[in-house]
């Protein structure tokens, strides 16, 4: 029996994306021979086992103010023999954490970028897109000051799964989604978790031509620039985007024909998930420049596509929403492709894709 220890925290959507699909198949993991066991705080029993699971979030709030306590407990357990497995949980396709691969056997992020020698360049910005967005609009982005992956890196460098595997309803509002997020910690050694969601038809009918209710605010000057110019040419053709309440928020993506979701800390949003299970079309900035899994988001003008991509400097942003407004079919079927992908993963059989996939990753 192989001991996995997986070292996390719960306290944010990508730490949750992070535990929910593990917790859902510690029975089929147990059934391969691997033992998983969830450890919430650091202790002496954190490295007993074969091998450590990290999520970065756990090291997140001073990765820059206590750096050589990190790189302390890293050699500490690499130096009891046990392989550790660094999940990088953040947001983007790039990383701020390359400092910690001389400790690990694998370095796994959720959405990777595709061409792997990119990351041995320095980003001025710290991103791949925040570099295009500063250029575009002159918002005055800081440097960031991050070092780049060394040639010896890259064989570490794996992927892992994104943060589409969580519950992304409204209901995660409410109460009992308050609940079960609190007492996941107390229960994920004793209980497996599902997720139940409930799908709204593409098919039916949508009043609303476009949802534009995101953040034109953003941490990034260079975000912000690029989600302003974004909504200036939505609200051209008559998009309402002022802030709203949750309930009239998720009301409005179940009666829309297609919904926005541009960049923000990373190309995948939470507002991805929530669009596709409202069942309105996605239109979002073009992501073939990174490989992610599962796999959801497919444009490349096929009827299989889950998505609709535009430029990332908005230049066909019109055409191709007239491309969705014109042929409703092609709409729908876009709306029901991200739909059909996004619960075969959500399922029993998207449990049993990710046991073998991580069982595969757990392979050193």
């Amino acid at each position: 029996m192989i001991r996995l220890n997986i070292l996390t925290n719960n306290s944010c959507p990508n730490s949750r994306a992070f535990n929910f699909p593990i917790l859902a198949s510690k029975h089929l993991l147990e059934k391969l021979g691997i033992s998983a066991k969830f450890a919430w705080k650091i202790s002496p029993h954190t490295f007993e086992c074969d091998i450590l699971a990290v999520n970065s979030n756990v090291f997140r709030t001073y990765w820059t103010s206590r750096k050589n306590d990190i790189f302390a407990f890293l050699e500490k357990a690499s130096s009891s023999r046990t392989k550790i497995l660094w999940f990088d949980t953040t947001d983007s396709t790039w990383c701020t954490q390359f400092e910690a691969m001389p400790f690990v056997s694998k370095f796994l992020k959720g959405q990777i970028l595709a061409d792997r020698s990119l990351y041995l360049k320095t980003f001025r910005t710290g991103r791949i897109f925040t570099d295009v967005f500063d250029e575009l609009y002159s918002s005055s982005e800081s440097p960031a000051d991050y070092p780049p992956a060394r040639p010896d890196d890259l064989p570490k460098l794996s992927l892992s799964w994104n943060s589409s595997l969580e519950n992304y309803t409204e209901s995660r509002y409410s109460l009992g989604g308050k609940i079960r997020n609190a007492l996941r910690p107390l229960l994920a050694n004793f209980a497996d978790e599902k997720i139940r969601v409930q799908w709204s038809d593409p098919r039916t009918p949508r009043r609303i031509l476009i949802s534009s209710r995101f953040g034109k605010t953003h941490s990034r000057p260079s975000v912000t620039a690029h989600r302003r110019a974004l909504g200036e040419i939505l609200r051209k053709r008559g998009v309402r985007d002022e802030k709203i309440p949750l309930p009239d928020y998720f009301a409005e993506l179940r009666n829309s024909q297609m919904a926005a979701s541009p960049f923000g800390v990373g190309e995948i949003t939470l507002r991805d998930f929530e669009i596709v299970i409202s069942g309105a079309a996605l239109l979002k900035p073009d992501m073939s420049h990174l490989e992610t899994w599962p796999e959801l988001f497919k444009s490349s003008g096929a009827s299989t596509d889950t998505y609709m991509a535009h430029r990332w400097d908005l230049s066909d942003l019109d055409e191709k929403i007239d491309q969705l407004l014109g042929n409703a079919d092609a709409r729908i079927g876009m709306a029901e492709n991200a739909q059909n992908a996004y619960r075969k993963v959500l399922s029993e059989e998207g449990t049993q894709l990710f046991t073998e996939r991580f069982s595969g990753i757990l392979k050193i």
